[in-house]
């Protein structure tokens, strides 16, 4: 008894003098270390304090991971104005979108950012109507401003960031109760990266700045009385001006809009060549961001994708000399209704450079992504273009 009572103070004493040396001594298990999760939240306006308090609150409720604002960040989250998703992409990591759709119904915003949260912490949707589920998501009443993780709920995230429970296969999930496999959005891309100067929303299209004082974009578009440049946002930022002019090319589907005063946005400068088959390039546009017709409305941020040039071959009815076939990336992402017009860029010495404009689906389909897409090939009517616009910028 004495060598029991011995041998426990002596344990204390050394806990005691390791503590004082910042060493912690451990007698049973070892527990799960703790991962940090960064996610960044800078591209959600109005409702990045809400992220903010939902990544508090999953921290006061679970001890296995811990959500930080900063970058490099495993979790990035934009917004849009469809229905709030997340897409994870392994546990921890991830996108979301927080959709106005939602809040404009009146469901409360902490409980869409700590919902879509879970679901980048490895919870599916459970939509059993109860607000005292978060993962109910919108199943629960509109009323329902319960942005807390139920106990069972907690509990999951702490055994899967313990290595315990394996992390569910990938999926899209959306607040009205829809998953995918195929990403959302230009259908399978993202929202723009960077503040591309040369974007043109042209009513329903997409357009490029091409000179200070013109725009190209799709014949087949209407033209517009005015255009917004120099923003990635449809709706607000850059420069509204009005149109005076349209030229159609007389072959291809390309329209020229000659704006009423100059803007200060850098236009994408035109190149020579578009570039071989295996070309690396992106796409940018307004288009819808869900494959079938009139699936959704058109984002409110352009989107992107990265693709490339691929075979004349590959694309129905293509008019070689003057097209390209871009590839329909991963075989499910490509351009959409309202994509037409917009630019398809490549890198020259660090400068995005217009190669083409939207056109058509290269498959016929009606479906988006289905198959590769046909865009004019700008370089080939470089002269036109030039010979139109007086004198292209060098």
């Amino acid at each position: 008894m004495f060598r029991r009572q011995l041998r426990r103070v002596a344990l204390a004493m050394l806990a005691a003098t390791l503590a004082a040396a910042g060493v912690q001594l451990t007698t049973g298990a070892p527990a799960a270390a703790v991962r940090t999760v960064y996610y960044d939240a800078s591209r959600t306006g109005e409702f990045r304090t809400n992220f903010d308090q939902a990544a508090q609150i999953w921290n006061s409720r679970v001890s296995n991971v811990r959500l930080l604002a900063g970058t490099p960040a495993s979790i990035t989250i934009y917004v849009d104005d469809g229905w709030p998703r997340a897409q994870p992409t392994g546990l921890g990591s991830g996108r979301i979108w927080m959709g106005r759709t939602a809040v404009n119904q009146g469901y409360d915003r902490n409980r869409i950012a700590a919902h879509e949260l879970g679901h980048i912490l490895g919870l599916p949707d459970r939509r059993t109507g109860l607000c005292s589920d978060l993962m109910s998501g919108s199943s629960a009443p509109v009323s329902c401003r319960n942005a807390n993780p139920s106990s069972t709920e907690a509990s999951r995230v702490n055994s899967l960031f313990a290595g315990s429970l394996a992390a569910p296969a990938s999926t899209t999930y959306t607040w009205d109760g829809t998953s995918s496999d195929v990403e959302p959005l230009v259908v399978g891309g993202r929202p723009a990266s960077e503040n591309y100067p040369f974007m043109v929303y042209v009513s329903g299209c997409t357009g490029t700045l091409i000179k200070g004082n013109w725009a190209v974009t799709a014949k087949h578009c209407s033209t517009p009385s005015s255009v917004r440049v120099g923003s990635i946002n449809r709706s607000s930022g850059g420069t509204v001006v009005r149109v005076t002019r349209a030229v159609n090319h007389p072959s291809v589907d390309v329209k020229l809009l000659q704006l009423a005063s100059s803007v200060t946005y850098a236009p994408a400068p035109i190149p020579s060549t578009s570039g071989a088959v295996g070309t690396a390039t992106r796409i940018i546009g307004w288009g819808q961001t869900c494959a079938p017709r009139g699936c959704g409305s058109a984002p409110t941020v352009a989107n992107e994708l990265d693709t490339s040039i691929v075979a004349d071959s590959r694309c129905s009815g293509i008019n070689g000399p003057y097209e390209i076939c871009t590839n329909n990336t991963n075989g499910n992402s490509g351009a959409c209704y309202g994509d037409s017009g917009g630019p398809q860029v490549r890198r020259v010495n660090g400068v995005w450079n217009l190669i083409g404009a939207t056109s058509r689906a290269g498959n016929n389909n009606s479906t988006c992504a289905t198959g590769p897409s046909i865009y004019v090939d700008l370089p080939s009517i470089r002269s036109w273009i030039s010979t139109q616009v007086g004198g292209l910028p060098v």
